[in-house]
Formats: C-alpha cells, sequence, structure tokens
C-alpha cells in the first residue's frame, strides 16, 4: 500500500488535511514525532477521521519507511520535477517539516527526490504539496500499473545492490527497463 510519511508536523491543521488527501488518494497516513496530538488534526480531516484513527506513528523515519518498496522525498528545487517523474503503482511519499523541510539524511533513505515546480518561490505549504503530489500520483500510477512487476525483474537480474537502487531512482520506463536487460543478456550477463 502506498504511503504518505509525514515527518515531524508542526501545524495539526496540514495533517488533518493530509489525512483527508490521503482518504481521496488512497494512501495510509503515517506520521514521524508530530509535535502536537493527533486529535488536534480533526476539524480539517473532515470526514477521514479514521485516516488520523488509524495512523501509524513512529520514533524515527527510518522506522516509517522500513517496509516501504518505493519512498520518494520531497524537498523544493531538488530532484526530479514531479511533472517529470513517473511514480510506480506502490510510490510512497515523505513529506518534511512545515518549517525546515527533509534533512539530507532523511532524503537519503528515499529511492528518488522530487520537487513540484513553482514560480519565483520554491516552497509550498506542506499540505498544498501532498496534494498536488497525491493527484499526481494517482493520475500517473494508472499509467504506471506494471512497474510492480520491473521491481521483481529488477531484484531477480540485477544482483548488484548499488546498481539496483541506482535503477530504481532513475525510475526507467518499461521500454527502458527490457531495453536494458535485453542489451545485459546479449553481453551474456545471464544464462
Amino acid at each position: 500500500m502506498r504511503s504518505a510519511v509525514i515527518v515531524e508536523p508542526e501545524i495539526p491543521e496540514n495533517t488533518g488535511f493530509i489525512a483527508r488527501l490521503c482518504a481521496n488518494f488512497g494512501f495510509q497516513l503515517r506520521v514521524v514525532n508530530p509535535e502536537f496530538n493527533l486529535e488536534e488534526a480533526r476539524k480539517t480531516a473532515s470526514k477521514a477521521q479514521d485516516k488520523l484513527r488509524n495512523a501509524k506513528i513512529y520514533d524515527t523515519v527510518e522506522e516509517a519507511v522500513d517496509d516501504l518498496n518505493f519512498v520518494v522525498g520531497t524537498k523544493p528545487g531538488k530532484g526530479t520535477s514531479l511533472e517529470n517523474f513517473q511514480p510506480r503503482e506502490d510510490t510512497s511519499i515523505m513529506i518534511g517539516r512545515e518549517s525546515s523541510g527533509l534533512s539530507n539524511k532523511e532524503l537519503e533513505l528515499c529511492d528518488a527526490v522530487i520537487h513540484v515546480e513553482t514560480g519565483e518561490y520554491s516552497s509550498i505549504n506542506q499540505s498544498h504539496a501532498a496534494a498536488i503530489i497525491m493527484h499526481s500520483f494517482s493520475v500517473g500510477a494508472k499509467k504506471a500499473s506494471n512497474k510492480s512487476g520491473d521491481n521483481q525483474v529488477l531484484e531477480k537480474f540485477i544482483q548488484i545492490p548499488l546498481l539496483r537502487k541506482l535503477l530504481k531512482q532513475a525510475n526507467p520506463s518499461q521500454d527502458e527497463l527490457n531495453s536494458l536487460i535485453g542489451q545485459m543478456k546479449e553481453e551474456g550477463y545471464f544464462d
């Protein structure tokens, strides 16, 4: 299942809005060290109260992403633009603190980093970013329904962990992955 990992949220209303977005777009809510009781986010969660009640709370980002298949971190102006990113069906998102976003150490735990294209001011509200990304992923995931099989192909054929990680971060299209595996077969990497 896809998850929205919110790291150390500071504003209850944003977390409530994100819970509502999780209900809209089929994401599980995971929260790392919130600076408030999640009950405070109820008023903006509207009819997504169950997302708040069922939110998983974690002490560390490492614990929050440990069982997720493909995690995309967000950072203004860093990584791939959302417009050019093709999510997989199992892509989860990690969104940082309202005041400072995600740290470099937290971004290293991600399989990819994306940003939302904006105007002159690069940072946007936490819940607004979540809305834009979740909507984009729900549309993009329909286009990439075969991507979950790609991960199995990478696990089967690519034995070098760093190379596998780099390929996941590159998020190749189905044609690119097929071409790569075909070329590797021609070169005798597989029997």
